[in-house]
């Protein structure tokens, strides 16, 4: 009976440090989805990696034996390991390198439950044919990512808690979510779910720079702009303009405040005018809201701004 399958690697938000590590015929997602169902855990199981082998038990026995001779497996009669995710994968990636590679047989052969299709034909442009669907498959990071999202802004009637936020944040962080970064830089900046710290915020903002998420320059432009420290205000704003392909609007709002407020002459116009209608069209939205309410005080301040924003539309 061919043993072709996959060796996975599973990962729960809710099971601090361990890793499931586990064989199957069919495809990982299907697993992870019920074992997410019949285990009883609050939060689902995600795949974070999985290698297709010609005989998945061969595999599994494999990477079992060399993890539990590194002291990572749990109980001898269980799939669960207490490692880090990049050295769970790293044991796959090994029983990959031991067993070579292994093409997944065409999948096409599960759809001829009737018995009508031939296996090959005297036309070999036919025969050299071949359609595979393609399946999305999620980064790892996504779901725990999405979990975060869902606690920091109170999605799917969820009470809004910065705590549980960034406690799935930093698991995003640890699973290679760049995005990530931002999100903890502002919860210090802001002291949201954890006491006010500047100097940890610009931490998280530098790493998430070097991991390649461009808005952090933003963030630490920002953080220089409220220390008065306009020269490395300018070289952040530097670096984030020149490295974004598309500028964002509410970050670009935020240098143009800068340029007003310090009196300094504006650059980056190109990139500016990409987004200047957007920028009035969101000033044009809070007047309108502010109308009638408590923060009717503020349109004055608003209009202020619009005048601005109108002036730099016309810059050519």
């Amino acid at each position: 009976m061919a043993d072709n399958g996959y060796v996975y690697v599973l990962m729960n938000p809710s099971m601090e440090n361990l890793v499931k590590i586990g064989k199957t015929k069919r495809e990982p997602q299907e697993r992870a989805k019920e074992l997410s169902s019949t285990t009883g855990v609050p939060t689902p199981f995600v795949v974070v990696y999985d290698c297709y082998f010609k005989s998945c038990s061969e595999a599994e026995i494999f990477v079992h034996t060399y993890l539990e001779n590194k002291g990572f497996r749990v109980s001898s009669n269980r799939e669960f390991f207490e490692i880090p995710i990049k050295d769970a994968i790293d044991s796959v990636m090994k029983a990959k390198e031991h067993f070579g590679e292994f093409e997944k047989v065409n999948q096409n052969q599960d759809f001829d439950e009737e018995g009508i299709f031939s296996s090959d034909s005297e036309d070999d442009f036919l025969d050299s044919l071949d359609y595979e669907e393609e399946i999305e498959k999620k980064e790892p990071w996504e779901e725990v990512f999405d979990i975060a999202e869902m606690h920091y802004y109170g999605h799917n009637d969820e009470i809004v808690d910065y705590e549980e936020a960034m406690i799935y944040y930093l698991k995003a962080i640890k699973l290679g979510s760049v995005l990530s970064y931002t999100k903890i830089g502002k919860m210090y900046n802001l002291g949201e779910g954890v006491r006010e710290n500047k100097s940890k915020a610009f931490q998280y903002f530098k790493e998430g720079a070097k991991k390649g998420d461009i808005k952090c320059y933003a963030e630490m432009a920002k953080l220089f702009s409220d220390q008065e420290n306009i020269d490395n205000a300018l070289k952040s704003w530097k670096k984030y303009f020149e490295l974004s392909n598309e500028v964002d609007f509410y970050q670009t709002s935020w240098y143009l405040r800068f340029i007003k407020n310090n009196n300094l002459d504006l650059k980056y116009i190109d990139k500016v005018q990409t987004v200047i209608d957007k920028i009035i069209d969101f000033i044009v939205g809070q007047i309108e809201s502010y109308q009638g309410t408590e923060n009717e005080r503020y349109i004055h301040y608003c209009e202020d701004e619009l005048e601005y924003y109108r002036e730099i539309k016309q810059i050519t």
